[in-house]
């Protein structure tokens, strides 16, 4: 009885998940809809060691989205939802009815197997909803990160069985659940309303530049002391992988964005510390930006996003505490390397 409770939970967990809202409106009452369901399932998770030591760490993911969203950061709330809404998939497929204790409770690599196989052929089913192309009017941000999210779906699927072999079955569930999020989450970033009435760049590849940041990764790494920095190398390197995947699969805006992210944990692993001194001539580089793209003729969302980061990054530095250096740091790297690569390939790639 107590097995067949959990699993009714279990499948109303992933059919919210799995069903995002449609609701009608403009895309903050979308997003905040969205962040609203998402805090439903987060906290109708029944109680483990797994979910109770996750669960405090995603819901603030959902706090901060919201708050981005009322300070009209509609890019980083984005951003930040595409990191809690897979995270909430995950626990809710790892968080009912396996066995963490060892005792022979729960579900085992059989039950696993089985549940992998049902996932994989819903998948299979609703990728095709979605849209080959972007909607018009959609902003190239939010394509991107639908683009992003669809890509890393297969990476998380395959390796949810033997993750369930050999690190334990929780292990596993949480890995296809990732899986099932980022599905959900490029299907509603995919249906967003449209943002920009202009046109994107016609952009096919970014190979070339993807190619040059990994030169650059590469030619860094080798450089003594670079270990220090070991945690940022690897971010650069997973996001340039999953660059290269999206190029190679037809998403320009996808990997565009994540080529970016490559750069910024490049960046921050080999910039110099900035002082608080820089913190008007970054604020002064964000205002030159913001200028140009808003005079621009097509649409310049993502370039817009990683200045919207900067700005945020800038007011959490010029408010202090511990985290004022590694602030600074960052908008140093998003306005001293990220904006300006994006400018560079986004006007040197076109066809």
């Amino acid at each position: 009885m107590k097995q067949q409770a959990r699993g009714g939970l279990l499948l109303l967990l992933v059919a919210l998940i799995a069903s995002p809202s449609q609701a009608a409106g403009s895309i903050v009452e979308m997003l905040s809809a969205e962040i609203s369901r998402n805090r439903a399932v987060l906290d109708a998770l029944p109680s483990s060691p797994f979910v109770d030591g996750e669960r405090p760490r995603v819901k603030g993911q959902l706090d901060e989205a919201l708050a981005f969203l009322k300070a009209n950061r509609v890019n980083t709330a984005i951003e930040t939802l595409s990191s809690a809404i897979p995270g909430i998939s995950a626990l809710a497929r790892a968080g009912t009815g396996w066995d963490d204790t060892g005792k022979g409770s729960g579900k085992g690599i059989e039950a696993l197997t089985r549940e992998w196989e049902d996932v994989g052929r819903v998948i299979r089913l609703d990728r095709a909803k979605f849209p080959a192309k972007k909607p018009d009017g959609q902003s190239a941000f939010i394509r991107a990160q639908a683009e992003q999210s669809l890509g890393q779906i297969d990476e998380h699927y395959a390796v949810a069985v033997d993750y369930g072999r050999f690190s334990g079955v929780t292990s596993g569930a949480y890995y296809l659940g990732r899986a099932e999020g980022h599905l959900a989450l490029a299907l509603f970033l995919s249906g967003l309303t449209p943002t920009s009435p202009k046109g994107p760049a016609a952009v096919m590849s970014f190979a070339t530049p993807i190619a040059r940041v990994e030169n650059d990764i590469v030619t860094a790494y080798a450089r003594p002391g670079s270990t220090a920095q070991h945690t940022n190398f690897i971010l650069a390197n997973s996001s340039l992988k999953l660059a290269k995947e999206l190029d190679q699969r037809g998403s320009p805006g996808g990997a565009l964005v994540t080529m970016l992210r490559s750069l910024f944990a490049l960046s921050l692993a080999t910039m110099p510390p900035a002082g608080p001194e820089m913190e008007k001539p970054l604020a002064a580089k964000a205002d030159e930006f913001e200028k140009q793209f808003a005079a621009s003729d097509r649409d310049e969302s993502i370039g817009l996003a990683f200045v919207e980061k900067a700005r945020i990054a800038l007011e959490r530095s010029h408010a202090g505490g511990e985290a004022a250096d590694r602030e600074r740091l960052r908008a140093a790297a998003l306005m001293g390397a990220v904006v300006p690569r994006y400018i560079e390939v986004t006007r040197g790639c076109e066809k």
